[in-house]
């Protein structure tokens, strides 16, 4: 057990030409450093991981932008000259204009909207989604499977970045679709 300390050796410890010890004051003020050095650093980092985040969030988003536009481009290329191919090879069956409405419905389980009536990769000219509203404009029955040419006429939520636009014409599998209204 250390001996007590003797009020008398406070000259000794603490007056001028005592050795230096540190002491708790010392201590006390290395502590302080040290913390306010270690804050300093974690919160540096908080906000560089913050500034990191909102970089690429940015990022992200100007990037899905960018593939919109693009896609929404090509997809109008694609129904224009869809359009364009169908109207003038294909005439209308039993004698409806093209531009007659036979009735109107809704999209049911998101798929692609086509060219033609028949299922091939070239016929794609871009997607349909739950929700569109659509208008029936003439039906096909090819191999035993009904397809509706339809126009979108309103666009319901987001499902993916393909999607045609409202005024798109083209063919629909009548799986995808709802029942013609009267």
């Amino acid at each position: 057990m250390p001996p007590r300390a003797n009020p008398r050796d406070w000259e000794r410890y603490f007056g001028p030409g005592a050795p230096r010890r540190g002491g708790p004051i010392r201590a006390l003020a290395n502590l302080l450093i040290a913390g306010t050095a270690l804050a300093l650093l974690v919160g540096s980092g908080f906000f560089a991981v913050r500034f990191g985040l909102e970089r690429a969030r940015a990022s992200a988003s100007a990037t899905a932008s960018a593939i919109e536009t693009s896609n929404a481009a090509v997809l109008a290329t694609r129904t224009a000259r869809a359009l364009t191919t169908e109207e003038a090879s294909v005439p209308p069956i039993s004698g409806t204009p093209a531009s007659t409405i036979i009735s109107r419905g809704t999209v049911l389980a998101g798929g692609n909207l086509r060219s033609e009536p028949r299922i091939a990769p070239e016929t794609v000219i871009g997607q349909i989604c739950p929700g569109d509203g659509v208008e029936f404009l003439e039906q096909r029955t090819t191999d035993g499977a009904t397809w509706y040419r339809v126009r979108i006429t309103a666009i319901g939520e987001a499902c993916t970045p393909q999607r045609v636009s409202a005024g798109s014409q083209g063919w629909a599998s009548a799986t995808l679709l709802s029942e013609p209204l009267p």
